[in-house]
């Protein structure tokens, strides 16, 4: 409540109001009203006075009256005052630096206009941004606005309001957000078959079937050394690589170390793979990180065993693998790209089917046989011999096969991949292990550990995974995995990938079960009919 005391005078009694701040402490006393200037004439009116003041205080509403500080110098101490993963930390300061600054660096807090965030995010985007890049720019101001309240803003002029703009804009991207695209068992082998093919690094595949059989992130799979593999069918996840310029080794996301369950056929091949586990080339850096609160394992990767390196022995990049490898995996397409300055077009990956007579079936991996041939990969030019839609001329020279010296009843039969699972990314394969848990009835205690994530609610906090529960869904993997091989067979018998290879041969000489259960039947139905 506020407190009033009168004050005499020579000209006669003024009255002083103190009211409580947000912090607990006494205001300084003020004998007048601060917009008006005029005195209170009366205990009743500094009293209410007062009292609009707490009531201001308790709804933010009120500011101190200090002049509030430029964006660029709020930025600074705000940035300083994050505790966040390295990597994060070098994503916001690309956005303020490319984006937020060089529009509002001069302008202080309180000249920021609500009515000018919407002309500046699109001019983002009409500048040749992606719009995820305009969104997160202004997600970005938003939260850094956000916490200069109540001190030097009342409301935040970032902040999107409610019932604004296209309803069915708004609509479109809700719905594309939820519809990620997550692949069945069968086009996970397809993908991952022709992304070893594509990428040309050994175990590729393996590692692709990994991350789907495991629901791993990105950054888990690529971390997976010998030690990790604790036997008996688990797994020790303990850290996560992440990239800025370089690698560095940190805790897996949000701290969710965790043991989880892999099924036996993917056991087997990870401890056959951690025999053979090479080191990779990183090396010691003097350059320090970023400090992360209670972070201790943060630091430069400085050269170890993992199971998933790429051919040169170094981690694999999200980004160029994304463009040289899953596309063109999944889509069938090599990406278009800018090339110093020029657009390059989207092109096909092509494939040789001479060798296998009939027309190609979905998802069968074409691959150049013979003294011409580039041994375990597709038939692929460099830009732009190859566009989509276009008649394809092979190129003469360099090294490659002069196609018009041979005879034209002996030239290679070319066709472009199909596309398998358009849109497939590695985080995708992540969705679709979460989804085939919910399709085969695998308990949600068991999910949410596996997954990484915290139940917060009472069945999460009193509820734990058994061993009953472990081996179901170690089963309904390794169920998966063999009904996936039996429909990989029905496509073509053989595979130039060694660990698919493996699993067809006991189809071809009959030591297979050939009876296909009955674990996930929709996404077999989907698979097929694709």
């Amino acid at each position: 409540m506020p407190y009033v005391e009168e004050r005499p005078g020579k000209r006669g009694s003024s009255w002083r109001v103190r009211w409580k701040l947000a912090n607990g402490q006494w205001s300084g006393g003020v004998t007048a009203n601060e917009h008006t200037g005029e005195k209170f004439t009366s205990e009743d009116e500094a009293y209410e006075y007062g009292l609009v003041q707490e009531t201001m205080i308790r709804l933010n509403l009120r500011i101190d009256k200090e002049r509030p500080p430029t964006v660029g110098e709020w930025s600074r101490t705000w940035y300083a005052g994050l505790a966040l993963e390295p990597s994060t930390m070098k994503t916001y300061r690309s956005l303020l630096e490319n984006h937020i600054l060089p529009r509002w660096e001069t302008h202080r807090l309180d000249e920021v206009l609500a009515e000018e965030m919407d002309p500046w995010e699109r001019g983002m985007v009409r500048a040749g941004y992606a719009s995820r890049t305009a969104q997160d720019a202004r997600r970005l101001l938003n939260n850094m606005l956000g916490d200069a309240i109540p001190r030097y803003l009342s409301v935040n002029p970032a902040a999107r309001k409610r019932g604004k703009g296209r309803k069915g804009t708004r609509r479109v991207e809700a719905y594309q957000r939820a519809a990620k695209v997550w692949p069945s068992p069968l086009e996970v082998l397809l993908v991952a078959e022709r992304a070893e093919l594509v990428g040309g690094d050994e175990d590729l595949a393996l590692m692709l079937i990994t991350k789907a059989w495991t629901g791993l992130r990105w950054g888990e799979v690529l971390a997976l050394s010998p030690e990790q593999l604790l036997g008996g069918g688990m797994l020790d996840i303990n850290r996560k690589i992440y990239e800025l310029s370089g690698f560095y080794l940190g805790w897996p996301k949000d701290g969710s170390l965790r043991e989880i369950d892999v099924p036996l056929f993917l056991d087997e091949a990870l401890q056959e793979l951690a025999g053979r586990a090479r080191m990779c080339t990183c090396t010691t850096r003097d350059e320090e990180l970023p400090p992360v609160d209670g972070a201790e394992l943060v630091e430069w990767c400085p050269g170890g065993k993992y199971l998933f390196l790429t051919g040169e022995r170094g981690h694999y990049q999200r980004g160029h693998f994304s463009t040289r490898v899953m596309r063109p995996a999944a889509d069938g397409v090599y990406p278009g790209r800018m090339d110093r300055g020029k657009a390059r077009p989207a092109r096909p990956v092509l494939a040789d089917v001479a060798v296998y007579g009939p027309a190609p079936e979905r998802g069968r991996a074409q691959v150049l046989e013979g003294e011409y041939a580039w041994p375990g990969r597709p038939v692929h030019w460099p830009w732009p011999y190859a566009v989509v839609g276009e008649p394809f001329d092979p190129p003469r020279g360099r090294g490659r096969p002069n196609w018009s010296a041979w005879p034209e009843s002996e030239r290679a039969h070319l066709v472009s991949w199909l596309p398998i699972r358009p849109g497939l990314t590695p985080h995708g394969l992540r969705h679709g292990h979460q989804t085939w848990m919910d399709d085969t009835g695998i308990k949600k205690t068991l999910k949410v550990e596996r997954m990484g994530h915290e139940d917060t609610s009472m069945s999460g906090r009193y509820g734990h995974p058994t061993e009953g529960m472990r081996e179901q869904l170690r089963e309904v993997l390794q169920a998966m995995w063999e009904n996936a091989i039996a429909e990989r067979f029905r496509l073509w018998p053989t595979s130039q990938v060694p660990i698919l290879d493996r699993e067809l041969a006991a189809w071809r000489e009959g030591r297979a079960n050939k009876v296909i259960s009955r674990i996930s039947p929709r996404n077999s139905r989907r698979a097929r009919s694709a």
